[in-house]
């Protein structure tokens, strides 16, 4: 907040304020029990796996663009964001990990990089 206005607006937010009904608290629930279920890449993008890659794919970007495929399959945004990071940014494509490893070897969460790295060239690669 920078001037009066905004604080006094936000103030206001909290006017009427009413807690939430068990209603909407068991939509909240059902809503919580949806999202858990999609197993997400738990990458925290260190970045530590991007240095030593010899092909230059900016992977925890990837990770990400997966994730968000995961989250939202339909979703045609992760697409272009894959391939803006490929084409724009210059980093290599997922379809061109060598499977080295160096990555694998890095990585603090221990995450299974390679196959992550198929998962990718499918779900952006593939033409589907």
């Amino acid at each position: 907040m920078s001037t009066q206005e905004q604080l006094e607006d936000n103030m206001n937010t909290f006017k009427d304020f009413e807690p939430l009904s068990d209603e909407e608290k068991e939509a909240i629930e059902k809503v919580k029990e949806v999202m858990f279920r999609i197993e997400l890449v738990g990458c925290t993008a260190c970045r530590y796996c991007v240095e030593g890659c010899p092909m230059k794919i900016a992977i925890p970007d990837v990770i990400s663009a997966v994730n968000t495929k995961r989250k939202f399959p339909g979703d045609i945004r992760p697409n272009f964001f894959y391939g803006g990071l490929v084409e724009r940014d210059g980093n290599g494509k997922a379809s061109q990990c060598i499977g080295c490893g160096q990555c694998e070897g890095v990585c603090p969460q221990h995450l299974p990089i390679i196959s992550i790295m198929k998962e990718a060239t499918e779900k952006f690669e593939s033409g589907k």
